[in-house]
């Protein structure tokens, strides 16, 4: 019988992360979407941009996807150096996903943090099965108080007119999370 010995000097964990400071109103601001690539995530996450620009003033002004050039996207990677510059550049707040599986919710939440770090408030768009998943890779990441805008489940698989009513419903929340009046 062989026994295993796991020593507990790691390296530390990260360093934590202060959120971006909310902007007071969203009228005027630039919205961008970060698409993932999980399916259905682009279709609700512009659907709530697009409400979120009409009730308040703000306009979307890029979609892409996390990947170089934005023409793929790949949910277990970080995003593409690329793409960070291309957000930090023309975007004011982001709305980032789908966090719906495992490691999607990990990416899409470091994406996240990578972003605030570039002082842009951003939310993660995740859902009812995989926002306790969101909370503890936050933590374990350092932004415990990272933007999390719980959807149902599943976001894939599910109708577009369903979605769209989802989005539509997520706006309050969505101008509380961006606006820090959670």
């Amino acid at each position: 019988m062989s026994v295993s010995v796991y020593l507990p000097d790691s390296q530390p964990g990260p360093t934590s992360a202060s959120l971006a400071p909310s902007p007071s109103s969203l009228n005027g601001l630039r919205i961008g979407v970060l698409d993932n690539g999980k399916p259905n995530a682009a279709v609700v996450m512009i659907r709530a941009a697009e409400y979120l620009a009409t009730r308040t003033g703000a306009i979307v002004s890029v979609i892409t996807k996390k990947g170089p050039l934005g023409l793929s996207a790949n949910a277990a990677i970080p995003l593409a150096p690329d793409r960070l510059e291309l957000l930090v550049a023309e975007c004011d707040i982001i709305l980032t996903g789908a966090a719906d599986c495992g490691s999607c919710t990990a990416y899409s939440v470091h994406d996240a943090i990578e972003l605030e770090k570039h002082g842009k408030p951003t939310v993660v768009a995740t859902t009812t099965h995989f926002e306790p998943v969101a909370k503890t890779l936050s933590t374990s990441f350092g932004a415990p108080e990272t933007r999390l805008l719980v959807l149902p489940h599943p976001i894939g698989g599910t109708d577009e007119r369903t979605l769209g009513a989802w989005a539509e419903a997520a706006s309050d929340r969505l101008i509380a999370l961006f606006t820090g009046k959670r």
